[in-house]
């Protein structure tokens, strides 16, 4: 094992034994205020030899191990300080003493007893796995984050959801079942992907795209192809929010690969139906919807994502919103280009995905309603009764949105609102536009991702 400075600050405390260590760790944390924490005999033979998947561990852990050791966690997973000459000499030392032992019957009988003692404890960890009754509440609290994420603030949602996937991570390190570490890679790329979502809503494009990505990996890794063409749909989704169609249309391309069908070829096709109207592409853009109605109109069901509900729901709700948005920026980019009856064509049927997505949004049960998602399709209608001069309709229309919390006023909440308000300033200035502006732009303020950092897109 390679010897780092936490190696050897451990073995001089008497810490090296994973229960020794593991006892000192939780206290510290403890007392630091962070509750109970764990770290796995495999991840701590990973720290010993600074072996780690990122340059440190997570910031809990970090924060923890620096005030255990009173060094910075950088510092802790370096090498620790020994010349090679010295090293060359330990080494020489270990193998006189390794000889000299060899030759002596009782050292020969030690070396014996050694060895069997350290094949028990290989067989042992090889025959590690995780209860079952901790496996259904890993799966409790993953299925629970993702039905009810639509329904809460992703401000409330996303510290949970980092926790979560840090406790699924752990416990890989606690079992060698097969079986069981598949089903673990399945929940962390479950909530990689609600990760990625809450990124999105919180307006960190560029975050929403690794965890998208990390989501795909969890997903190949198990041969999943449903959760892989969900999380390749997700980089599209980021891509084109953070202004990169061109990604988008390639993550599309590469989630096809997977050969979706039912839903989640029509949620693939919807996407594509996005990321091509941000293209300007109108041809594609309308394929694309009409593909994701045939894929719908065959679906035969079975689709476990389906079967989690929540984010993973791909309902009429969402689809004909996606339909409406996608043609909305269609008409937004190309307006100038349409004729008039083209852009009332378009206008038209921007109300009509969104008045099909709002029956369906709510007719649902009350504890099911999202506001959110309510709040984006009545954003879009207002926008297309702003394209087509009808202020009044409008006006009704946002009143059902501007009350709507700030904590909950997401990115793409916002994003759709100075959509609205740039097709409001183009509209004839009257003292009932210059008040709608007035309200939209007071919303936007007062939406609580604004304290958030710009995302670097």
């Amino acid at each position: 094992m390679d010897q780092t400075v936490l190696r050897q600050l451990a073995q001089e405390r008497g810490l090296l034994p994973h229960s020794r260590f593991l006892r000192a760790y939780q206290e510290e944390g403890e007392r630091l205020g962070l509750g109970c924490l764990w770290i796995g005999q495999r991840q701590w033979k990973r720290w010993l030899a600074g072996d780690l998947r990122n340059k440190k561990p997570y910031p809990t852990a970090s924060e923890v191990l620096e005030s255990m050791f009173k060094r910075p966690v950088e510092e802790l997973f370096a090498p620790a300080s020994s010349t090679d000459a010295s090293q060359a000499g330990q080494a020489q030392q270990r193998a006189r003493l390794l000889i000299a032992s060899v030759e002596r019957p009782r050292g020969m009988y030690q070396m014996m007893m050694e060895a069997a003692d350290q094949s028990r404890e290989a067989a042992a960890e090889a025959e590690l796995e995780l209860g079952q009754a901790t496996m259904e509440q890993l799966q409790d609290d993953v299925v629970d984050l993702a039905r009810t994420y639509l329904l809460r603030s992703p401000m409330e949602v996303f510290p949970l959801l980092v926790v979560k996937r840090d406790q699924i991570l752990e416990k890989r390190d606690e079992t060698h079942k097969p079986d069981q570490l598949k089903d673990l890679n399945f929940l962390v790329g479950v909530a990689s992907v609600l990760l990625a979502e809450a990124s999105i809503d919180l307006g960190q494009t560029r975050a929403a795209v690794e965890h998208a990505r990390a989501a795909w990996s969890y997903a190949n890794s198990i041969d999943h192809a449903p959760l892989a063409v969900w999380a390749r749909g997700m980089m599209a989704t980021s891509a084109y929010w953070s202004g990169q169609p061109r990604d988008a249309v390639t993550a599309i391309i590469r989630a096809e690969q997977h050969h979706p069908v039912g839903i989640a070829a029509a949620r693939v096709h919807s996407i594509a139906a996005r990321a091509y109207s941000h293209l300007g592409d109108t041809e594609r853009t309308i394929a694309a919807i009409r593909a994701a109605k045939d894929a719908r109109a065959a679906d035969e069901g079975g689709d476990e994502l389906q079967e989690i509900g929540g984010v993973f729901d791909w309902d009429p709700v969402r689809e004909q919103r996606c339909f409406g948005s996608a043609l909305l920026q269609l008409l937004q980019l190309r307006r100038n280009d349409f004729e008039p009856a083209a852009v009332e064509g378009f206008t038209s049927r921007v109300l009509e995905h969104t008045r099909a997505a709002l029956a369906v949004a709510q007719g649902l049960p009350q504890h099911l309603r999202s506001t959110v998602v309510e709040s984006t399709i009545l954003i879009e209608m207002a926008t297309a009764f702003v394209i087509l001069g009808d202020l009044v309709n409008a006006r009704q229309t946002m009143d059902a949105v501007l009350g709507l919390p700030s904590d909950m006023r997401t990115f793409p909440v916002v994003h759709r609102m100075r959509g609205l308000h740039a097709q409001l300033s183009l509209a004839q200035q009257t003292q009932q536009t210059r008040t709608l502006g007035a309200d939209l732009t007071a919303f936007m303020e007062a939406a609580a991702i604004r304290a958030l950092p710009a995302a670097d897109s």
